[in-house]
């Protein structure tokens, strides 16, 4: 038997079933992430577009820190110059699809971590029924935007909530482009709302 091969489960059809090709995904996505990446980022990226197996990625993680290809601190880990070099090197080894599948979602869920830092929300439920939804865009220590929505329920809340961290600057610039009296602030947010 080929101890190279790794568990399939939970991998969709053209994912990675073989150990060495884990490790070369792992140093392809750190290395093309440009930045350090959490353990959750990692699993988020990988498992959640079902290009490898939950247990052979922990594996894999476990090896390339041992053996100082990637550096693991506190649960974030880092490309080392080794490990950016086994990359490019390697890197053609895996399919196309692959790459491109886990390099845009590292990327969607690096943009969802910025906006979600820049448009704060929180929910809160209220005694006599219902949330409140505070959503608040913020320059460091100034608060730029912010309005309280009351919601009917915690799932409709949730959703709004997700809306807001997505569109939270388009929000923004209408509202303003509203109270300006400055319509091509809000335009092409409004025509690409209708597309």
């Amino acid at each position: 038997m080929n101890e190279n091969i790794a568990f399939s489960a939970g991998v969709r059809f053209g994912g990675l079933t073989d150990r060495t090709e884990i490790k070369i995904l792992i140093c392809y996505l750190l290395t093309n992430a440009k930045q350090p990446l959490t353990a959750q980022q990692i699993i988020d990226t990988l498992i959640g577009q079902q290009l490898v197996n939950y247990f052979e990625l922990q594996d894999a993680l476990s090896h390339l820190a041992s053996q100082n290809i990637i550096c693991e601190d506190d649960g974030v880990y880092s490309i080392t110059e080794e490990g950016k070099d086994i990359s490019r090197q390697l890197e053609k080894a895996l399919p196309y699809s692959v790459k491109e599948r886990a390099y845009k979602s590292v990327i969607e869920i690096l943009q969802y971590e910025t906006l979600k830092r820049q448009n704060k929300t929180t929910i809160t439920p209220l005694e006599k029924g219902g949330y409140n939804l505070n959503c608040t865009i913020s320059d460091n220590d100034f608060t730029l935007f912010s309005f309280d929505l009351h919601m009917p329920d915690e799932k409709s809340a949730k959703l709004a909530e997700e809306q807001f961290i997505k569109h939270g600057q388009d929000i923004f610039r209408c509202v303003l482009g509203i109270t300006t009296e400055n319509p091509a602030m809000y335009k092409d947010f409004l025509e690409n709302l209708n597309k």
